[in-house]
């Protein structure tokens, strides 16, 4: 016979397990390895440019792109982003405001990308999750300086050296959405920001402390 607190442990467990974070990650996952066996079929259906939005007004891709990778250091250099710090600023705002930020932010990078594309000229198609998860790293920023939850645990100091780390080694690099980048991390923590305030409203019980 099990005892009552053997249950009462075990959906402890479940509560800390990061469920938006893992699903998205093993969506992504799950993605890449169909396109292995589909070629290039959900690139041309699912990629993002701005030359989609403009002339066919393919408003979905805004969203596809940000499932579809390139190559697997593409996948795993962004899925180990999403799901450890992801991880922790789910479990410092809850799960649907986290669904937000990360669908927000990826949508806000894409469109700063075809606002690049238009004021420069330069039409390209990009994927990746990275829009999204640099708008994770920018709500996590925010939680961050604002010593929320989990994220007390880590030095502003530490979070600015990995944001500047990434952000140089994504304008070192060839064929990296860069404009992605930046729009998702300034629109990240600003979207933080605003959700943050909004669950003061609701009541503070959403942050784990």
């Amino acid at each position: 016979m099990v005892k009552p607190q053997t249950y009462r442990y075990q959906n402890q467990n479940m509560k800390e397990i990061p469920w938006c974070s893992a699903v998205l990650t093993a969506a992504n996952v799950i993605i890449f390895l169909v396109c292995q066996f589909t070629g290039d079929w959900l690139y041309i259906k699912g990629e993002f440019g701005a030359f989609y939005l403009i002339r066919s007004q393919e408003y979905y891709r805004l969203v596809t792109a940000m499932f579809l990778h390139a190559d697997i250091s593409h996948l795993v250099n962004n899925m180990i982003l999403l799901y450890f710090g992801g991880e922790i600023v789910e479990k410092t705002i809850g799960s649907v405001r986290y669904l937000v930020l990360f669908f927000v932010s990826g949508i806000c990078g894409n469109l700063l990308t075809a606002i690049f594309e238009v004021s420069t000229g330069m039409y390209f198609n990009s994927i990746g999750a990275s829009g999204a998860v640099f708008g994770l790293i920018g709500g996590l920023l925010y939680l961050v300086i604002t010593r929320k939850g989990y994220a007390a645990q880590i030095s502003v100091r530490r979070m600015i050296l990995m944001i500047a780390l990434s952000l140089y080694s994504g304008f070192q690099s060839v064929r990296v959405n860069n404009a992605a980048h930046l729009g998702g991390l300034l629109s990240g923590f600003l979207i933080t920001f605003i959700l943050c305030h909004i669950g003061k409203n609701v009541g503070e019980n959403h942050y784990h402390v």
